[in-house]
């Protein structure tokens, strides 16, 4: 064998173990790209989630500032919680008169301002399309359809 052709055959042997060489790190890098993209699109996700609970978490950050701002009301008039007793109410969906519905509602908001209902849900209708919550009571109304629930704190003293 030649020189020339001995050296022709070692440089085709360099090339082509330089050409393996490079296939495998671009296999590699092509891998890590996939691997790259496949956070990528979980990092959007979870992106994408952390911006549909940010107004949960500001209302709640509000929620939190308004409570403290109540404490500090309550405790600058002197309200001390202990003095304070409350009851759950829970009332399904019936009808009743015009003034049994306003007893019902009066129960609720004590005398005298002493006690307050903090209403989870309340819900006062009228049973008749042509009857109204805030106009006389035609003579075959039937009353209003009142639901309720929540909680009535009232002063221990008022028991």
């Amino acid at each position: 064998m030649s020189a020339s052709r001995r050296g022709r055959l070692t440089l085709l042997g360099l090339s082509t173990a330089a050409l393996a060489v490079a296939c495998w790190v671009a296999m590699q890098a092509i891998a890590e790209l996939g691997r790259a993209r496949a956070q990528t699109a979980s990092v959007r996700t979870e992106l994408s989630q952390l911006r549909n609970l940010l107004p949960m978490v500001e209302q709640r950050e509000r929620y939190v500032r308004e409570s403290d701002d109540v404490k500090t009301m309550i405790e600058r008039i002197g309200v001390d919680p202990a003095q304070w007793a409350n009851r759950r109410i829970q009332r399904s969906a019936s009808v009743l008169s015009r003034q049994d519905a306003e007893q019902l509602l009066v129960q609720q908001l004590g005398g005298g301002g002493r006690q307050w209902f903090a209403a989870d849900l309340f819900d006062v209708s009228v049973t008749a399309p042509s009857a109204g919550l805030f106009t006389a009571p035609a003579p075959n109304e039937k009353g209003f359809n009142v639901e309720l629930s929540g909680v009535v704190y009232f002063p221990l003293s008022a028991r």
